[in-house]
């Protein structure tokens, strides 16, 4: 097995390519050679070889791009590759913008994914780190989430959470805890659910099928309640399901003799995958960037390995690792190994997943991405 790996004292992050420079000039000229060492262990045993570190391709130019630091030239340099169909830009380009927190071109984007392979888009998910400061920011998404019982104590923090959130902002509500429905609680639920949608908040809701099949039970059964219904009712209309609002109109007018709430074109609220719940092992959690003059993150990888036989490194909430970094994370990965470790990265983002992949990386760790394909 190859292993290449920086030699210590020489490794040096690529100087800053010129701004001016064109994102299509050839990768010798945009970064400098990186000399790197190839160890292969075999049967003779370790033979170490030099080989270049420069990038082969344009998937892994924008990948030392930014790794560099240089956002905004690696956002081009993908979006020039979005013609070719090579999903890797195109998911690197979709973290890029949840690291920026840009929404506005996530969703062009997904809309263009979609109709070019013809299956879903990857799914907004806000990303930790400051974003592209030269760039406005988007205005800030609140997350609620309800507990399993939906009382008034349930809608009071729904209510209070919908009021704090800036106007502009989405308001995401998860609903899949939610397993007992009071009468107070569906009540003022469907109150605060037909307020937003009158004063036209942007709605985003994860478990709302959990919902709905708890509600319909509720309406099913002989002792039911108008306010059960009432909320269900809502949620068809929140929802934008204009087909099962009418008809379950006419049920609830049939059943309690008066007339129903009245259908009205509003946007739909945008329906998204619940959050999985947190994995339950004990992996080392990373968060922000790995630079040179924040290497904490990788002192803890070392200190985790020495209690732990697989070191398992969660990256979800890494947002960038500096190439001038990439030396001492592949240190520290060798000592690791060579003192019997298995070593797993996993839920990294497809900027940092190409980088370590051009780097090596993928010969020394297993790599579970968060875009596994």
């Amino acid at each position: 097995m190859a292993l290449p790996f920086f030699k210590k004292g020489k490794d040096k992050p690529p100087a800053p390519a010129s701004r001016q420079a064109p994102v299509s000039a050839p990768a010798s000229e945009s970064h400098p050679t990186e000399t790197l060492l190839t160890m292969n262990m075999g049967a003779s045993g370790i033979v170490v070889e030099e080989t270049s570190g420069a990038p082969q391709s344009p998937v892994d130019e924008a990948a030392i791009l930014y790794a560099s630091g240089q956002s905004d030239m690696a956002e081009r340099l993908l979006k020039d590759m979005l013609g070719t169909g090579d999903r890797r830009a195109w998911h690197m380009l979709f973290d890029l913008y949840c690291i920026q927190r840009n929404e506005k071109e996530f969703e062009q984007l997904a809309l263009d994914y979609a109709m070019r392979f013809e299956t879903s888009p990857p799914v907004w998910q806000k990303m930790g780190g400051n974003g592209n400061p030269g760039k406005p920011q988007q205005a800030e998404a609140a997350s609620l989430e309800l507990p399993s019982l939906l009382d008034r104590k349930a809608t009071a923090t729904l209510r209070e959470g919908i009021a704090g959130t800036d106007k502009k902002a989405v308001v995401q509500i998860d609903f899949s805890r939610i397993e007992m429905v009071d009468e107070t609680g569906a009540d003022e639920c469907a109150q605060i659910l037909a307020a937003a949608r009158k004063a036209k908040r942007k709605l985003r809701v994860s478990g709302v099928d959990r919902l709905i099949a708890l509600l319909q039970d509720l309406t099913r059964a002989m002792h039911s309640r108008a306010v059960h219904w009432l909320l269900l009712l809502e949620l068809y209309q929140t929802l934008g399901q204009q087909d099962n609002f009418e008809d379950m109109a006419v049920d609830y007018a049939v059943r309690f003799e008066v007339s129903p709430p009245s259908w009205s074109d509003v946007q739909a609220a945008e329906v998204v995958q619940a959050k999985p719940a947190e994995p339950v092992d004990d992996a080392l959690r990373l968060t922000g960037e790995i630079t040179p003059a924040n290497d904490a993150a990788l002192q803890q990888i070392g200190s985790y390995a020495a209690t732990h036989q697989d070191v398992l490194v969660d990256l979800t909430q890494v947002t960038r690792v500096d190439y001038g970094s990439v030396s001492q994370f592949i240190s520290v990965l060798m000592q690791c190994l060579g003192s019997g470790k298995a070593i797993t990265l996993r839920g990294h983002n497809a900027l940092i997943h190409e980088l370590f992949r051009v780097m090596g990386i993928d010969q020394l760790a297993q790599l579970i991405p968060h875009h596994p394909d």
